[in-house]
């Protein structure tokens, strides 16, 4: 009787971080419950409307594991900006933006669920061919990691690290 009380707490006191948690999909169940990851803020700033940006910035993510920016990386603390991400590959990618921390605990939640797919404010996961946006509002932390964290994208150097003015 004790645990299933546990048991039904432990459900009750989960539920309400499971909705702030984001949404994710899946190509396979069984992930089990995600509560706690892809919160909507980080340690370098929080999700924004893209209608708020000031700036623009293009990112093409390619299969020879390359993440480009144009125009080049120029953004300054309390800047909101808008970026337009492809995926110019043949396989899927992952436009993430986080700290250095915040993306390694990414990378090792992706090695445990190489089927995971991000769109919860902080990462966007894309198909072949597929565009998307996401806006961004940095603020906090200067040193900021933008990185496609499937499982070796990142380790063969699809990621791109800038430290905000």
């Amino acid at each position: 009787m004790k645990l299933r009380s546990a048991l039904s707490l432990a459900l009750l006191l989960a539920t309400p971080l499971s909705f702030a948690a984001g949404e994710h999909a899946h190509h396979h169940e069984g992930h089990g419950n995600m509560s706690g990851h892809g919160a909507m803020a980080s340690a370098v700033g929080m999700p924004a409307p893209a209608a708020q940006a000031t700036q623009t910035y293009q990112v093409a993510l390619a299969d020879d594991m390359t993440m480009q920016f144009e125009p080049s990386l120029a953004i300054k603390q309390g800047d909101v900006v808008r970026f337009v991400v492809t995926n110019k590959g043949q396989i899927p990618h992952e436009f993430s933006i986080g700290s250095l921390d915040e993306q390694a605990k990414h990378r090792e939640m992706m090695r445990a669920m190489p089927d995971m797919e991000h769109h919860d404010g902080t990462t966007i996961t894309l198909a072949p061919g597929e565009t998307a946006e996401m806006g961004w509002h940095f603020m906090g932390q200067s040193f900021v990691e933008f990185s496609c964290n499937i499982a070796g994208h990142s380790e063969a150097g699809m990621k791109r690290n800038t430290v905000l003015k």
